[in-house]
């Protein structure tokens, strides 16, 4: 990439213009609970914007947890994605065929996450086309007390969360059910401290995108 592109986008994400951005997604967040903006706004503004060779940048440790009743909510950002490079991050062919082989031996959400995501390409041409240079992805866990008369049964729902600057309500709701196919549902064995995969992931429609 020519010296003079580079520059002219590198200046377009000085950390004001990050700064800006990152509280407008942040925002987004309370879908699923009421954000600690301070900590993740924080946690965006470090890493700073990917560089314009960069598909992705890692965000640093940050971790929000929201209790509410029986239900515990745990959300931490993970990655920023350089919107500018989302149409050439698809995976496909003999990379895909590669990272088929590595995610049956990886059990790292993340990983996953960011592999759907390259997997799905009208997701990526939504992202591409935001009113943004970047998008910002996080994971949530969901703990669940599943209280009956004679017993307790604890779940645990596992998901992506996507915030793209985007407005139209038909690029919202797939970015709503992208996350949703991405559940993973998992259920505490009795007297252990493991889980199980679930044979259902799917959340009740009140525990999805529409707050705690």
């Amino acid at each position: 990439m020519p010296l003079k592109k580079r520059q002219s986008y590198i200046k377009t994400l000085d950390r004001l213009k990050v700064s800006n951005l990152a509280g407008r997604l942040i925002r987004d967040i309370e879908r699923i609970l009421p954000p600690d903006a301070d900590l993740f706004h924080e946690a965006v503004t470090i890493a700073g914007a990917p560089e314009a060779t960069q598909s992705l940048r890692y965000l640093p440790f940050n971790r929000q947890v929201h209790a509410h009743g029986d239900v515990t909510t745990t959300l931490s950002l993970v990655v920023l994605f350089n919107n500018l490079r989302m149409e050439r991050f698809f995976l496909g062919g003999f990379r895909e065929r590669l990272s088929r082989l590595v995610y049956r031996v990886s059990s790292n959400a993340m990983d996953r996450y960011i592999r759907a995501v390259r997997l799905d390409r009208r997701l990526l041409r939504i992202m591409a086309t935001a009113a943004g240079e970047f998008s910002i992805m996080g994971i949530v866990q969901r703990d669940e007390i599943e209280r009956r008369r004679f017993f307790t049964r604890r779940r645990r729902f596992l998901f992506p969360l996507l915030l793209v600057p985007i407005a139209d309500a038909v690029s919202r709701d797939y970015l709503i059910d992208f996350e949703k196919r991405q559940t993973i549902g998992k259920v505490k064995i009795p007297l252990l401290p493991l889980y199980r995969k679930s044979r259902s992931s799917a959340l009740e429609p009140d525990q999805h995108g529409d707050g705690p």
